[in-house]
């Protein structure tokens, strides 16, 4: 596997996880008290993750441009 794929593999992921946020963040509305707090903390989960997907992601694509 090259560092390119690599990269395409992070994004890979950041768009999944992007896309279960997207899902979940409707029930912040519907949801109250434990299950709130339960929902918000697996959001804030999902989007640190989602984070660290792209900020790899961007890492590996600039790494044979730092030449």
């Amino acid at each position: 596997m090259t560092i390119d794929e690599l990269a395409r593999e992070y994004e890979a992921q950041y768009n999944v996880l992007s896309a279960k946020m997207d899902a979940l963040r409707p029930l912040l509305c519907v949801y109250s008290g434990k299950e709130l707090y339960l929902l918000r903390r697996k959001l804030r989960i999902y989007y640190d993750m989602a984070c660290e997907c792209r900020r790899t992601a961007s890492l590996l694509k600039g790494y044979y441009e730092e030449d």
